[in-house]
């Protein structure tokens, strides 16, 4: 079963996903800020990150940042779920992640996590 781990400070927003990908068949694991995305990355390998861009305690570039530091981590695919991506200068960023505009439907997302999981 491919992981997914859903990193989002918006409560129902990460649920609701989690729920849909758990619908696909998917392992969910879930956290709310870039801190404990880091933990839960360490922890449960997962396949692929879905993540938010602002968040309090570490942002979605942070994290990935963080990530990239350890073995372990550093070649998981993430990909940042932003409403707010060209504002933010997300796409002049220098982390190699995939972006998937907020608002999107499921199908969207899952043809994006398709096309990481088979790089």
């Amino acid at each position: 079963m491919k992981k997914i781990l859903i990193v989002d400070d918006e409560d129902s927003f990460r649920k609701s996903l989690a729920s849909q990908l758990k619908l696909k068949g998917f392992g969910v694991v879930e956290a709310c800020d870039g801190l404990e995305g880091v933990e839960m990355a360490a922890k449960f390998k997962p396949d692929v990150i879905l993540s938010d861009v602002h968040m309090d305690n570490m942002n979605g570039f942070m994290m990935v940042e963080e990530l990239q530091q350890y073995p372990a981590t550093a070649s998981i695919p993430v990909i940042m779920m932003t409403s707010a991506a060209a504002a933010s200068g997300a796409w002049n960023s220098n982390i190699a992640v995939e972006y998937l505009e907020k608002p999107f439907t499921i199908v969207k997302l899952l043809e994006v996590v398709g096309q990481i999981m088979n790089k």
